[in-house]
């Protein structure tokens, strides 16, 4: 077992096992690696091959790619390689424009069927707390506004975050200060200056591992709104044709998908219209 090997030797990353750790991430997430993250592949890998005592980095990909003990560590590899950086209220005009929708269906509609949001890519939490901190605020001007979250990733470590709910208290900033005093909690635990979500937002929020590669959207039923942002592009353009085509099937008629603003629907154009830059209606 490779805790007994203490020497570590840092070899170089070669082109020739990058293309194996490339071919199993998009096997398996669809996320790619081309040659051009070589050394993003290097660095983060190294930390594994550190923490796990490897005395090269070869030695380690060949326990994580091949090693039948090495299954487990399949998982936190492709976790190393995933970039999860998401925060509270990213790309604010896209909150703004789910107000003004929920606004109008509230409005139109005293029906007391829960709105469905899917979190889809959530990472460590942010963009589904912040939906539920809208909502709860949305719920005190419409009192008959039902709601169901569900925020998934294929990330163990960061759905692990993500229902732990507790943040430095420097990442959110960006949430006013009127929803803090609500829906956040001071911590001072470790003598680190921490806040944690209130039960109200978390009792909101259902987690849950899911690969949009290879998983079947079906078995969580129709959304009313699905934020997938940032996350397509580290896609190949087949493979975010293929999801985007199944997000359209996992909405309501008239449902909103949300992407990043330095995403685009590819080939997808004829399952939705364009109601504003990166939101977009199922057709």
């Amino acid at each position: 077992m490779a805790a007994t090997e203490t020497a570590l030797r840092f070899d170089p990353l070669t082109e020739k096992d990058r293309q194996r750790i490339a071919r199993f991430v998009e096997s398996n997430i669809g996320v790619q690696c081309p040659a051009s993250k070589h050394s993003l592949v290097e660095s983060r890998l190294r930390k594994r091959q550190k923490a796990l005592g490897f005395s090269t980095l070869k030695h380690y990909i060949d326990f994580a790619l091949e090693a039948k003990e090495g299954e487990q560590e399949r998982i936190h590899l492709l976790d190393t390689l995933t970039t999860n950086k998401t925060d509270f209220y990213r790309e604010i005009e896209h909150f703004h424009f789910l107000r003004r929708s929920l606004e109008a269906r509230l409005a139109a509609s005293h029906s007391r069927a829960a709105v469905r949001f899917w979190s889809a890519g959530c990472s460590t939490g942010q963009e589904p707390y912040t939906l539920a901190m809208e909502i709860l605020e949305m719920q005190q001007r419409f009192s008959h506004f039902r709601a169901e979250i569900l925020a998934t990733d294929i990330s163990v470590s960061c759905l692990q975050t993500a229902k732990r709910a507790i943040y430095p208290h420097e990442t959110v900033e960006p949430v006013p200060l009127a929803v803090r005093k609500k829906y956040l909690l001071r911590s001072n635990k470790s003598g680190r200056d921490l806040v944690q979500m209130d039960a109200p937002v978390r009792k909101l929020v259902q987690f849950q591992t899911l690969n949009l590669l290879h998983d079947d959207f079906r078995k969580n039923g129709a959304f009313d709104y699905i934020f997938c942002r940032n996350v397509m592009i580290y896609f190949s353009n087949s493979d975010r044709e293929s999801i985007i085509k199944r997000f359209a099937a996992s909405l309501n008629p008239g449902g909103i998908l949300f992407i990043g603003h330095s995403e685009n629907l590819v080939g997808n154009k004829l399952e939705f219209s364009r109601v504003q830059p990166t939101v977009y209606q199922r057709s």
